[in-house]
């Protein structure tokens, strides 16, 4: 569950992390907001569309006296834009998926009856809306799902790059050294796939399946 951020860190490590400013999207329940406020982000901007999920981030970051780093807008993603004042340098979207990457642990979720159709769009909205109307020029978007399904995850990047309108993106690929243990899980575009079980023989032991690519927002 800490890629995600790790991934966002190691692009900005060699930088000023006191000045940036990441939106952590979807954020509820906050584990991806602490792990950023942790790793030394200045401000962390957590867009949570639950009223009743963002007492939990509230309380979270009370508990772990995080309240002058975080702020909370209880908002839908797809309409909420930053102030002008506080442009954005990174965006985190843990996009809501089938999470069928957790089906060894959570057999249930095998057997929901998801809306593959309505979780595809909202994903590609979401990304969409992230890259065009919040993240800044050379700004970087961090894309992750718990899914195993390639058309919520590679299939979304390859949607993004290949776009005609909207802001040009590349892709920041990954290297080696940025998640050790996942090495080979690290494909031929720079993206990280894992899949359920691909590293039980190694020291990482059984994990989840999930996938998290790594964008820059080009200049004009």
């Amino acid at each position: 569950a800490s890629l995600p951020a790790q991934a966002l860190f190691r692009t900005f490590q060699s930088t000023n992390l006191q000045e940036k400013h990441v939106i952590d999207m979807c954020s509820a329940p906050g584990g991806k907001m602490a792990q950023l406020v942790s790793m030394g982000f200045g401000k962390v901007t957590a867009i949570e569309i639950s009223k009743k999920r963002c007492k939990q981030l509230e309380a979270n970051i009370k508990r772990l006296g995080m309240e002058d780093r975080c702020s909370i807008n209880i908002s839908d993603g797809l309409k909420w834009t930053p102030d002008n004042n506080h442009p954005v340098d990174a965006v985190l979207l843990d996009a809501p998926c089938s999470a069928t990457g957790t089906g060894s642990r959570r057999p249930d979720v095998l057997q929901r009856k998801d809306n593959l159709e309505e979780l595809l769009e909202i994903q590609q909205n979401l990304l969409n809306h992230c890259v065009d109307n919040i993240l800044q020029e050379g700004g970087v978007v961090v894309y992750a799902t718990c899914s195993i399904l390639k058309e919520e995850s590679e299939g979304q990047i390859k949607k993004l790059l290949a776009r005609t309108d909207g802001a040009s993106m590349e892709t920041i690929e990954f290297q080696k050294e940025d998640f050790p243990g996942f090495e080979t899980c690290i494909d031929k575009n720079g993206w990280l796939r894992v899949l359920p079980g691909q590293l039980s023989s190694t020291s990482m032991g059984l994990c989840d399946g999930f996938f998290v690519a790594r964008l820059r927002r080009k200049g004009t």
